[in-house]
């Protein structure tokens, strides 16, 4: 594997285990991290960016965004043409669905049942 995919996994880890230490997040957090070809690190935190346009301008051979989400996180990298998205979704997240496991329709489960007294 050469150091492009290595190193998307690498982030992707730490990313992980920071949600697994910290919990999840309601909020998102999103930014980069570019890798120059002096292999200097660069991050572009906190403002709306592309990572095309961020790796352009921080003159990176490789970049990376790394989003925080209530769902889980995510790993975009670029670099040289090619691209690798890794995901990875909160434990917790998956136990709760977006849609109900059951559903009411008959009027006989929702109607107060009969008085069980006969009139004599």
């Amino acid at each position: 594997m050469d150091s492009f995919f290595e190193n998307a996994q690498r982030i992707f880890d730490i990313a992980r285990s920071d949600i697994a230490r910290s919990g999840v997040n309601e909020e998102n957090r999103d930014f980069a991290l570019l890798i120059r070809p002096d292999r200097g690190l660069h991050f572009v935190m906190e403002s709306p960016f592309s990572i095309e346009a961020a790796a352009i301008h921080g003159g990176a051979e490789s970049a990376y965004r790394i989003t925080y989400s209530r769902n889980g996180v995510r790993v975009h990298g670029r670099s040289a043409g090619r691209d690798c998205v890794l995901e990875g979704r909160s434990a917790s997240r998956a136990l709760l669905r977006d849609q109900p496991l059951y559903r009411i329709t008959s009027p006989l489960l929702t109607s107060p049942l009969p008085s069980s007294r006969s009139e004599s």
